[in-house]
């Protein structure tokens, strides 16, 4: 049976919420872009989203999947969702504003890195018309065109609606359902900050950690997930539980200290992006812990890179 056509606006013109578009207009939806800058005056240059398969395809292999980009969300608009790609710290009350203001039906799909109370979403703008959700993909814009993947094994793009993962496995974007998003926000957003922190700083140095670097970020990640617990959530996926707490801490640190000698991790050009990204995490996960002896290695950590 083909899929109800949906009204979808994405706030967020980077490469992750130009990938949703992307999927989404060619499964037969109307997606609507909002952006700002030089981002929203490229897309309503070209009519839509470019596109190529690889970083290396010709001129000629770029293809445009006509979009409709604005500077601002029309409110008045009956939309079905409103898909957020945008990062935790650019939410302000203005923002809270506009998706109060909107038509109760529609549907506000947050898709971020976190480790703060999702209370703070559902008490202003309605636990009811809430979800929640991880992008699993690998975007980035090339010479102008968007470049991308989504994951299809091992992590997998996650929601809380079985509704729109249905959707958009239908759009061609892999997705699952995880009804407890709190525990897998939380678990991811720890083992991000051992991870990243890890691969950036192999990447500044231009070689792999030492073992005592790489047991620092190896640490800060186990801290992260043993608050994931005292704040009374599961860790999530429960492998995540025999890497990070179960298994002795020499088994994580190595690891660690292995991929930070992978040339291609040290050298991935979202780098930048992912250490502005773990240390906005660590803020997250120190501003919710009970107190500064459950986060010393995380904040530790955090003042290497500031």
């Amino acid at each position: 049976m083909a899929t109800e056509k949906k009204k979808v606006a994405i706030i967020g013109a980077g490469p992750v919420g130009c990938a949703f578009a992307l999927h989404l207009v060619k499964a037969g939806h109307e997606v609507t872009i909002v952006g700002r800058g030089q981002r929203l005056a490229t897309l309503q240059e070209n009519g839509g989203v470019l596109a190529k398969k690889s970083e290396k395809a010709r001129e000629t292999e770029i293809s445009t999947t006509p979009v409709k980009a604005v500077g601002s969300l029309d409110t008045a608009q009956p939309w079905d969702l409103i898909l957020l790609t945008i990062t935790e710290h650019q939410f302000d009350d203005q923002l809270f504003a506009t998706l109060k203001a909107c038509p109760q039906r529609a549907e506000i799909l947050f898709m971020f890195n976190t480790f703060a109370s999702l209370d703070k979403y559902f008490d202003v703008l309605g636990k009811e018309r809430c979800i929640m959700g991880f992008p699993a993909i690998m975007a980035s814009f090339h010479d102008g065109a968007l470049v991308h993947r989504f994951l299809g094994f091992g992590q997998i793009t996650i929601i809380s609606s079985p509704e729109w993962r249905s959707i958009f496995s239908a759009a061609g974007i892999p997705c699952v359902h995880e009804p407890d998003m709190q525990s897998w926000l939380r678990t991811h957003a720890a083992m991000v900050v051992g991870v990243m922190s890890a691969t950036v700083a192999a990447s500044k140095k231009n070689s792999g950690l030492s073992w005592a670097e790489a047991g620092l970020s190896a640490g800060a990640a186990r801290e992260g997930l043993q608050l994931v617990k005292k704040l009374g959530n599961s860790i999530t996926p429960r492998f995540l539980y025999y890497l990070g707490v179960a298994a002795p801490s020499f088994v994580l640190t190595g690891l660690l200290w292995v991929l930070t000698r992978v040339p291609s991790m040290r050298k991935n050009p979202q780098v930048p992006n992912w250490e502005r990204e773990f240390l906005g995490l660590a803020e997250s996960i120190i501003g919710a812990a009970p107190s500064e002896d459950d986060v010393r290695l995380i904040s530790q950590l955090r003042s290497k890179f500031i």
